[in-house]
């Protein structure tokens, strides 16, 4: 058998690379018009909640005297459940100090701003609109400082006269406001930082001006 000599030739161009460097900007993103919707519905949800809790401090921080009925139905579980019971004076001193310091008034205010903000901005959000997200997120930074600020003065003043389960209620709530505002702001900026639903925002915002620019010409003409 012959022996057979095999010739390869590999011609390389120095200016070719293996990989392009634009592979990935040649893929184009998806834009997903349903999810920013899905999470318009939630947060709107969210708003209105936020605005019910507001109204319930000012409710609250409008009352000079708490009835006793509702006194004593709040002390019923946590009295059970504590050797030193909290009296109704006690209780009635509680919500004097956290009306003294405005405790409810702020938070009341804070969460009234950023419920309005945060359901404007969902409806945006729904109509898929850029500005929706960015405005529900500054309403839920706002509720979130307010809220932990204002819940603050309320748990001093729980330290001062409660004891037991009912001030480690309160003391729970403080980091629940803030827990909620931080997932109301998450959930807001999600469709800012995902691609496909930012694709989504754009293209609704260059169909619109697109409109208008059009409109626009026709009127000039």
């Amino acid at each position: 058998m012959g022996d057979k000599k095999f010739d390869f030739s590999i011609i390389m161009d120095e200016e070719a690379t293996s990989v392009p460097s634009d592979i990935w900007g040649d893929i184009p993103i998806k834009a997903d018009r349903k999810g920013p919707k899905t999470i318009a519905v939630l947060i709107f949800l969210g708003g209105l909640l936020i605005l019910f809790q507001a109204y319930t401090d000012y409710t609250t921080h409008g009352l000079e005297d708490i009835p006793e009925s509702e006194v004593e139905r709040l002390l019923e579980t946590p009295n059970s459940q504590s050797d030193t019971p909290i009296t109704p004076e006690e209780y009635q001193q509680f919500h004097d100090d956290a009306r003294d310091s405005n405790g409810y008034l702020i938070r009341s205010i804070g969460l009234f701003i950023s419920g309005t903000l945060v359901t404007i901005g969902s409806i945006n959000l729904f109509r898929l609109l850029s500005s929706g997200p960015k405005i529900a997120t500054l309403g839920a930074g706002i509720g979130f400082v307010t809220g932990l600020y204002g819940s603050h003065l309320i748990r001093v003043a729980s330290d001062e006269n409660l004891s037991g389960a009912l001030l480690l209620t309160y003391e729970i709530f403080t980091y629940l406001c803030g827990t909620c505002m931080f997932l109301c702001g998450a959930f807001s900026a999600l469709p800012l930082i995902n691609a496909r639903a930012r694709a989504a925002l754009d293209n609704k915002a260059n169909n619109e001006s697109n409109a208008l620019g059009l409109s626009l010409t026709e009127e000039s003409e």
